[in-house]
């Protein structure tokens, strides 16, 4: 083979490669191509998702603040009704300043009316508790009627005229010893309630030796002290100063037991105690009554 032949045979070779060449390298810059225009779209969307992500963060900030706001002004709401329940009830309670709950009287199997109620409530006033002059507003029974036809008569609501009579009936309580009939203050459900669980506290300081008794619906108690080394004007927080609303604790040596089942009431027996409690003045409750009016 000559030189010439070798020469053309070396250029079509060289053609024939570099022809190769510049078409993988076209396909590889078309590809580069693609992978740039795809890594442009990721960076556009990458950097949208980032705006996205920021605008999400500051609508979480907004909100929990809008959040906690909120909340504020529920807890405020909430505080609110809290206390326009407690005044409620406290005025309910002082409504009821007046009344007492007897529970155990007997009642009439059918038909008993409130007329017959009254009479009978005067005869144990005037009866057992030496009670002759004391004026009723009203008296009558509590309860569905069906439940007098029951072992468990109804429980009576009365209503004094006078407040000083409502006190004495309290105060000549122990009078009602052995007759099965107790007398307690008629205060709304709320204030039974909260009486109501505190009962066992109450009770379980007297099976440790202790004083306790109810002031309205807050449980006092304190240890007793030996009467030779005490001193003969009562502590500010005694039983036995006004408690402002008639602040009933077991009157009359009496002793309280447990809320009636049928009635929902505390019951004030006539077992004594030797723990006398006397019922605090009704000026301060209607200093109070009038500086609530005035708030609201």
């Amino acid at each position: 083979m000559d030189l010439d032949a070798v020469k053309v045979l070396l250029e079509s070779q060289e053609r024939t490669f570099r022809s190769a060449l510049e078409l993988v390298v076209e396909q590889w810059k078309e590809r580069i191509r693609l992978v740039e225009g795809k890594m442009t779209d990721l960076t556009k969307s990458l950097e949208f998702s980032q705006a996205e992500i920021l605008d999400l963060k500051n609508n979480e900030k907004v909100l929990q603040k809008l959040n906690k706001e909120k909340q504020v002004a529920v807890e405020e709401l909430q505080s609110r009704v809290a206390e326009l329940n407690h005044r409620l009830n406290y005025q309910e309670d002082y409504t009821r300043r007046n009344n007492l709950r007897i529970s155990g009287l007997k009642e009439q199997p059918v038909g008993e009316t409130w007329e017959q109620t009254a009479v009978n409530v005067s005869k144990i006033l005037e009866d057992k508790l030496q009670l002759p002059t004391v004026n009723l507003e009203r008296a009558h029974r509590v309860g569905p009627a069906a439940a007098a036809a029951s072992s468990h008569p109804r429980a009576v609501v009365i209503r004094f005229k006078n407040f000083s009579d409502r006190e004495a009936a309290i105060r000549n309580a122990s009078k009602l010893k052995g007759t099965g009939i107790y007398i307690n203050e008629d205060l709304c459900p709320a204030s039974l309630e909260i009486k109501k669980k505190q009962f066992p506290l109450m009770k379980k300081a007297r099976e440790d030796g202790k004083i306790a008794f109810f002031r309205h619906t807050r449980l006092i108690i304190r240890e007793r002290i030996d009467q030779r080394s005490s001193s003969s004007v009562p502590a500010a927080d005694s039983p036995h100063v006004g408690a402002g609303f008639s602040g009933w604790v077991a009157h009359g040596d009496s002793t309280v037991r447990p809320p009636d089942e049928a009635d929902g009431t505390e019951r004030v027996s006539s077992e004594t105690t030797g723990d006398r409690r006397v019922s605090g003045d009704s000026t301060g409750c209607q200093q109070r009554v009038l500086r609530d009016r005035k708030k609201t």
